[in-house]
């Protein structure tokens, strides 16, 4: 089982996309699971009234909560283990259900069980809104909890090669992930450059790919002569970007990147490399929320666009 979560302010975008209602890409094959503090069960309604509450609070500006809960392609998930899996998982992130507004629709458009769940980060009290800090660390912590209740299985099933079920690439992969998630666990480690040196420390040599813009692309990881990618262990380079982002802009950079008026040409621009040390390199850069205009879904924005990158011509 694996989490994913992305935050918005458009509770209809949010909800239609849930229930299969956007009419750009209609779901017939959703199902509403469960309501939590809504009287209705009809998306837009649910949205409407999630929306009421979170106008109580105007300093949230993106109210939405949207995690998508994944298990194994052909793992066995009963409808009761996946209710209670979303209650669970609300619970483990600060979500009260006796507080909070969630709504969970499922999703059988996939290979892979999975469900939708939606949380107004703004509670029914007036309280302090849900937090979203190192939202990744704590859904890897979350679905861990989860597993165990549970007793679902750990991580979703993957194809698999000769050079995969090497022994000593298997051991690499699995010691790289167990001291990656226990890092990304940790408070103190809360800017890039903080792994970097946290890694290096536990002996494992990472590699960044940047893009020309100096956004982390890339990752790989190197560890008793034997390397694997990201995506290999699980973490993609977007998750260390969204999990450092909320600590500010510095928390992206790592030693290799100059700071601000060091000047001087960077030869590693526009070939996916990191600059060298002591080259001018700039902060890793994202798209300005909104940019595909209003009732845009966040989360489907956020899975598709590297769909839409390759359809764009000429960039």
């Amino acid at each position: 089982m694996i989490a994913k979560t992305v935050t918005g302010n458009d509770f209809t975008g949010a909800l239609e996309y849930g229930a299969g209602l956007r009419s750009d890409r209609i779901n017939k094959q959703s199902e509403l699971l469960s309501v939590a503090n809504v009287g209705s069960q009809d998306a837009r309604q649910i949205a409407a009234e999630m929306q009421a509450v979170a106008s109580m609070s105007s300093r949230i500006q993106q109210p939405v909560w949207h995690t998508v809960l994944s298990w194994a392609p052909g793992e066995k998930v009963t409808r009761e283990q996946k209710l209670k899996a979303a209650a669970l998982y609300c619970e483990l992130m600060g979500a009260s259900l006796e507080r909070h507004q969630v709504a969970v629709y499922e999703h059988k458009d996939k290979e892979h069980p999975h469900v939708h769940i939606y949380i107004n980060r703004v509670p029914m009290d007036g309280g302090a809104a849900l937090d979203t800090s190192q939202n990744y660390a704590r859904n890897v912590k979350a679905t861990l909890k989860i597993r165990e209740q549970l007793g679902l299985q750990a991580l979703p099933e993957r194809r698999h090669t000769t050079k995969d079920l090497d022994p000593g690439k298997e051991a690499t992969r699995g010691h790289v992930r167990e001291v990656l998630t226990a890092a990304l666990a940790d408070p103190r480690i809360n800017s890039l450059e903080k792994l970097v040196a946290h890694l290096q420390e536990k002996e494992i040599e990472p590699t960044l790919k940047r893009d020309a813009k100096g956004v982390l692309v890339g990752t790989s990881f190197r560890y008793q002569k034997t390397s694997v990618k990201g995506s290999d262990v699980g973490i993609k380079a977007k998750q260390l970007r969204d999990h450092f982002s909320p600590f500010g802009r510095e928390a992206l950079r790592t030693a290799d990147q100059a700071r601000p008026g060091a000047g001087g040409p960077d030869p590693g621009r526009g070939q996916g490399t990191t600059p060298a040390a002591g080259q001018a390199g700039p902060l890793l850069s994202f798209e300005e929320e909104g940019s595909e205009g209003a009732g845009v879904d966040d989360a489907e924005r956020n899975e598709n666009t590297a769909k839409k990158r390759r359809r764009r011509p000429g960039l």
